[in-house]
């Protein structure tokens, strides 16, 4: 009678050992199956943050009157260009700039001026027994090249030697080689024409 009841304990222990090996291979004691696939499915927050834009966007009636929210005022994407001068500041500085290219232009004309004087003057050969202090006034046509092209006299200095000798200095220079170096428009406006006051005592 003892064999039979050790024969069932131990029957009985090999069939609980064995049921729970057969259960621990099927993952039946694996608690966190039924949580895993809820946690790896993809969570879609696209329709909540559509209905939270939505609802940003619907605006705030206040005790006066509506305020809309900040999510709906976009002033981060807007872009304004101020100006860094005013009217009056842009004036100025043009008046300033055109002050300037005149005071750059009149030390042109009066540099190309005193080298026609000098020119001439190296040129000119005095007469004989003439005075002092005579003075005439001549026009002259030069074209951009710097070539004489037409000599006037214009007022005379009362004595013709001295008027003559002034017209053959200016026929012997010819022709100014530095015109090449006169601004076109400088040219036009006060060389093309040149009337010179000749007093070179």
């Amino acid at each position: 009678m003892q064999t039979k009841s050790d024969y069932f304990v131990a029957s009985f222990i090999s069939f609980a050992i064995h049921a729970t090996l057969i259960l621990y291979l099927t993952d039946f004691f694996y608690f966190e199956k039924k949580i895993r696939p809820v946690l790896s499915k993809p969570v879609n927050v696209e329709l909540l943050f559509k209905n939270e834009t939505q609802k940003k966007s619907i605006p705030i009636k206040n005790n006066q009157k509506e305020v809309a929210e900040p999510a709906k005022v976009k002033v981060e994407n807007k872009i304004e260009l101020t100006p860094v001068f005013n009217q009056t500041e842009i004036n100025n500085l043009i008046k300033e700039d055109q002050l300037v290219q005149e005071k750059s232009e009149n030390i042109l004309i009066s540099e190309f001026s005193n080298l026609i004087i000098q020119s001439i003057q190296s040129a000119w050969i005095k007469p004989q027994n003439i005075q002092d202090g005579l003075v005439c006034d001549l026009r002259m046509t030069i074209n951009k090249n710097g070539r004489v092209i037409r000599v006037d006299l214009i007022k005379s200095s009362g004595n013709i030697r001295f008027d003559n000798s002034a017209i053959k200095a200016i026929s012997r220079v010819e022709t100014f080689s530095f015109f090449n170096k006169i601004p076109f428009n400088l040219y036009q406006a006060n060389f093309k024409n040149i009337v010179i006051t000749f007093n070179p005592l």
